[in-house]
């Protein structure tokens, strides 16, 4: 799609990025995504949430906000995660089309190829990258089943080598900022509130050398708690399983008591005992692991507690080139 010659002056574009000890890229990703809505748009804001960052993130973004027009950062209590401070900057966004990038490897220059694609009917644009980084053979192998589990047997619409990148329709965020589930993943959030999606590939620009990623226990935890928020079908599992073997367990009660009616030397039965014995204790682990997990979502459920607290908020000097423009509608365009 050819990039936008002329700045827009019909549509307010919203930019949000999650910053957790990025005081190293901090300045050159502000900058660089500034530059990119300056020249395409005339209503832009640029929403920077600081996720707890213990480095000097704070002051570098401080010091650009002195500079640059159009940004507000959200400094949070605490690291939050990810998604949380995402959720942060779309509770605060006021544009008519939003567009989620991470400063360590998405593009700012394909802002305008998202927000074109919102406006041509998508109400959801999700990035897929074109290359996964290096992985070990574990961890690949663990996200190709993952993938396969989600979409096959979960059936949550989630395309492999999906990201955080991402531009979102007015109506759309609208639609996910009710959602207020304590386990969030905001990449299946679009197939639950559904208006449409559409795809679009892109190669990351990574700013780092060394990228960082998720360790084994981290990817672990994550697919468990995606799981867990997203499905009652582990639950559900377990429950089935649980019918099989109880009727297994009754037909080899009916097998014991015709052996022991129909044969007079019957030798005591330790080892099928001991068999039956540890399958059973164990269908019994597993039934109470897969409660755990269902009965501590419903815990932080019922706690009802928000999302994340906000323990400063700093703004540019301007914070609209066009003060005339507000944008408070939630009607399709």
């Amino acid at each position: 799609m050819s990039a936008v010659q002329e700045p827009s002056a019909d549509c307010f574009v919203s930019v949000v990025a999650p910053l957790h000890d990025d005081a190293d890229i901090a300045e050159p990703f502000v900058r660089e995504v500034v530059a990119v809505l300056k020249r395409h748009y005339d209503n832009y804001e640029l929403v920077l949430v600081d996720d707890g960052s213990t480095d000097t993130t704070r002051e570098i973004v401080a010091a650009v906000l002195r500079d640059e027009p159009c940004i507000r950062l959200l400094r949070l209590s605490r690291r939050f995660g990810r998604d949380v401070a995402i959720s942060a900057g779309l509770d605060t966004v006021i544009g008519d089309f939003v567009v989620v990038l991470l400063p360590e490897s998405d593009p700012p220059e394909l802002i305008p190829r998202v927000v074109e694609s919102c406006r041509a009917g998508a109400g959801i644009a999700f990035g897929i990258r074109a290359h996964r980084p290096v992985e070990s053979p574990l961890l690949s192998l663990g996200t190709r089943v993952f993938y396969w589990y989600f979409n096959r047997v979960l059936r949550i619409d989630l395309p492999r080598n999906s990201t955080d990148f991402r531009g979102y329709s007015r109506q759309s965020v609208n639609a996910i900022t009710r959602i207020k589930d304590r386990l969030r993943y905001l990449r299946t959030f679009g197939s639950y509130v559904g208006f449409g999606g559409s795809p679009f590939v892109y190669e990351p620009r990574f700013r780092r050398a060394r990228v960082r990623g998720r360790t084994p226990g981290e990817a672990v935890g994550l697919a468990i708690n995606m799981t867990v928020a997203n499905s009652t079908q582990p639950l559900r599992m377990a429950s089935l399983l649980g019918l099989v073997l109880g009727f297994l367990c009754a037909a080899y009660v009916v097998y014991v008591l015709a052996v022991r009616l129909l044969s007079s030397d019957v030798e005591p039965g330790w080892a099928t005992q001991q068999v039956l014995a540890a399958t059973m204790f164990g269908f019994l682990f597993v039934i109470l692991a897969t409660l755990c997990e269902y009965l501590g979502r419903l815990l932080g459920e019922v706690k009802d507690r928000p999302l994340y607290f906000v323990l400063e908020e700093q703004s540019s000097s301007v914070l609209l080139v066009d003060e005339t423009r507000r944008n408070v509608v939630a009607e399709p365009f």
